[in-house]
This record gives C-alpha cells, structure tokens and sequence, in this order.
C-alpha cells in the first residue's frame, strides 16, 4: 500500500479543506500571540490570572470560568479567579466532583448534561444559586508535570 500525495489528499478532501486548516492554525497562532503580549503587560500574578481567564472565556464562549488551585495542606480546590457574578472563594474537596475527578486523574472532561453526571457536585449550584448545565473542565500542570489545579468553563452561551 503506498501513501498518498499531497495533490491526491487535497483532490480528496476538496481544495477548500487545506485552507480552512491553515485558517484554522493562523488563528491559534494569532490567538497565542495575543495572550502571551497580554499576560506580558500584567503587572501581577492576580492581573495574569484575571486576563487569562477573561481569555478563556472569550474563546470557549462560555458564561463562567473558574480556576481551582490544589490546597495541599487541606486537600481542597480553591477558586483562585473566577469570571461571572460569584466573586466568593469556592472549596472542594480535590478528589470530589468534575473538578476532584480532573484533578485526581488528569484527564480533561466535557460534560454535556451536568445533572445527569454522577461525578458531579450539586451543591456549589445549591450554595451560590447557580444552575450548571454544560462542564469543560481540564487540568492545570506545570512543565515539571505536577497537576496544580483545573480549569473549569460552565455554561456555553448559544
């Protein structure tokens, strides 16, 4: 079995197909662009955070973002900065929840149905008064790769 050409994959896919890739590659590249010169700019490490998740949120389109940092001593993820109407700090134990079970494993998660998840904490929606309906939630690791936290986006706006 030989492998195709170049010319024969793009006959394939259609001429538009190549294009919309590398549409799809400068955009990524602008984007990183951008967030690194904002993150540059920030005078500390709360700004960085702020921006980033102001980042995150205007990119994945979704209502809320929050980023949870691991407490070692206490075992609990913190709401480091969160994007929204909350602006109390969140705790959750690290091994409990979507966020504990991105934590604990390492794997990223989307959910599409909250509710109907197991592995998810209903009582952060009972304390605040909000009502999650869709989780992207992905781990925080560091280039050593320790798992330092998640980040976690709710509710994708239509």
């Amino acid at each position: 079995m030989r492998d195709s050409t170049k010319a024969e994959d793009t006959e394939r896919r259609g001429p538009g197909r190549d294009m919309d890739e590398q549409g799809k590659r400068l955009r990524h590249a602008e984007m990183l662009l951008d967030v690194h010169v904002r993150l540059a700019a920030m005078g500390t490490l709360d700004e960085a955070l702020e921006e980033l998740v102001s980042i995150t949120s205007r990119e994945t389109g979704a209502d809320r973002v929050t980023l949870f940092l691991n407490d070692e001593e206490t075992g609990e993820l913190y709401s480091r900065v969160a994007l929204g109407n909350i602006r109390r700090e969140i705790r959750v134990l690290n091994n409990i929840g979507i966020a504990g079970h991105v934590f604990s494993s390492g794997e990223s998660l989307l959910i599409q149905d909250a509710y109907s998840d197991p592995r998810f904490n209903r009582s952060v929606d009972e304390q605040t008064g909000y009502e999650t309906h869709d989780i992207l939630c992905t781990p925080i690791v560091t280039v050593m790769g320790e798992t330092i936290g998640v980040a976690q986006c709710l509710n994708k706006r239509r």
